[in-house]
């Protein structure tokens, strides 16, 4: 996780000329932190972002030669829907990460089939109570809007959210209006190595003001930048 070009406030970008040869880049980032921490401390824990960006990231790192046996893996956020319906992050992981050589991962779900996201907190935060944090490895990605994870813009977030999970209501369009179960900052801002994966030309004015500190509240993306334990390393290809 090294190289890239030094930002202001601390981040490091990685730029990338096609969406394709990101993927690889990011792959290779995550499973150099993963085997740190498997030599380290014999096991090492990994969160991924859901959507469509990372699913050739994942394809690549699937068949990364570690000792997946001793990896957790679970999400940043997921969309309050059924596995297999499109949206999905859960089935999106299944399909295209847990498999091959990572099919022997560890995987703790947030989705559980409740009615809603509120109902289900209590559970979902005992099951990731399992889990050792910090997280090794966390990858992020961001929306048009700024958003990372479930954080969205206008979102009042710190008060509320000292548990490892809280319940989202549906944002509005053009995110998928469905309620979502996310990690907070409190969980995800203190990973051993922080990436946010992000691709397309539209993105880049977004991210380029992410990258100035202001208000985390309009662009929440601006935690994963300025905030995090580690420093943030974005993978950016147009």
């Amino acid at each position: 996780m090294h190289g890239g070009e030094g930002l202001e406030g601390g981040a490091v970008l990685h730029r990338g000329s096609d969406p394709g040869s990101l993927a690889v880049a990011v792959a290779q980032a995550v499973e150099a932190g993963l085997r740190e921490a498997l030599a380290e401390r014999g096991q090492a824990t990994l969160i991924v972002s859901g959507g469509i960006t990372p699913v050739p990231m994942w394809q690549h790192l699937s068949m990364a030669q570690l000792d997946w046996t001793h990896v957790t893996i679970t999400l940043a956020d997921e969309r309050w829907v059924p596995v297999d319906d499109p949206a999905s992050n859960e089935g999106l992981v299944r399909r295209h990460l847990l498999r091959s050589e990572a099919a022997w991962a560890r995987w703790v779900p947030l989705y559980d089939g409740k009615p809603t996201p509120k109902e289900a907190q209590p559970a979902v935060e005992a099951r990731l109570a399992t889990i050792k944090w910090p997280a090794d490895v966390v990858v992020l990605g961001m929306g048009g809007d700024g958003h990372t994870a479930s954080w969205f813009p206008g979102q009042a977030m710190d008060a509320a959210w000292q548990a490892h999970c809280v319940a989202v209501d549906a944002p509005q369009t053009p995110n998928v209006p469905v309620p979502r179960m996310t990690l907070t900052p409190r969980t995800l801002l203190d990973a051993r190595h922080m990436l946010l994966h992000l691709t397309g030309a539209d993105k880049e004015p977004v991210l380029a003001r992410a990258l100035t500190p202001g208000n985390a509240v309009e662009l929440p993306v601006r935690r994963a930048l300025h905030e995090s334990k580690a420093t943030c390393h974005v993978y950016f290809a147009p």
